[in-house]
């Protein structure tokens, strides 16, 4: 259910004004694919008014989020302020006929990716039929639409705060990055967390080191066994 849905009835040219907060359990749910998080509950505030059939939004975002930082992988928060601009048109039925085979599509093409994608011998995968896709105009590709009903405004936030993001947050400029375990750490029992993406380097040098160690042992009894024989011989001849 969208957090801000406003009856397109209710907005005329006066206008209304937007203040409200974002819960941190609402940016978690629009963020989760990000791989964001909300530290702290953010605000929205601006004004919606009518402008014939058309609404035009303004306002601004803030928003406290926690994000991985891109060289040491800790958490940090970053603060984000963006503007909202927006002017909406009433979509035509074919727009929002459009837009729902495009959610079935892509419901559709999920489903089929998590099942099996063999094909017998001989045979050609068959290929998915794309929907047609709907051409904007000019003027239409400077603007966004609603139903015409209802103007729900999760969305557009959503993709102003990521609009706003950085490509590679970090937790400060000079972030030295991941550091390696100190042998204090070490000596005194203290075992560093492992980065679990190195999980398989790990199992390599168990390995390894496992394979090494037999070596002597083999080299040891080859010997052992020379020495023996040798030892025969010398007998046999006395």
């Amino acid at each position: 259910m969208p957090l801000f849905a406003i009856p397109a009835g209710d907005i005329d040219a006066a206008g209304r004004s937007i203040a409200a907060d974002l819960p941190v359990a609402w940016l978690d749910e629009q963020l989760s694919d990000c791989d964001l998080r909300g530290a702290e509950s953010g605000h929205v505030s601006g004004r919606i008014s009518r402008s014939g059939a058309e609404i035009v939004v303004r306002g601004r975002v803030h928003a406290v989020l926690q994000a991985p930082c891109a060289r040491c992988l800790e958490p940090t928060k970053l603060d984000v302020d963006a503007e909202m601009s927006l002017l909406l048109k009433p979509a035509a039925p074919a727009v929002l006929a459009q837009k729902a085979d495009e959610k079935r599509a892509a419901a559709q093409a999920k489903k089929a990716a998590g099942g099996s994608t063999k094909t017998e011998p001989g045979k050609k995968a068959p290929k998915e039929k794309e929907p047609p896709e709907y051409e904007f105009s000019s003027d239409e590709a400077e603007v966004d639409v609603y139903d015409g009903e209802t103007v729900v405004l999760d969305g557009f936030i959503r993709e102003a705060i990521l609009l706003e993001m950085p490509i590679f947050p970090l937790c400060s400029e000079a972030c030295p990055g991941i550091r390696p375990a100190s042998p204090e750490a070490v000596e005194g029992g203290v075992e560093p967390p492992i980065d679990p993406r190195l999980a398989p380097l790990g199992a390599l040098r168990a390995a390894l080191a496992k394979s090494g160690s037999r070596e002597p042992n083999d080299d040891q009894g080859a010997a052992a066994g020379s020495a023996d024989a040798s030892q025969q011989k010398k007998t046999k001849k006395e």
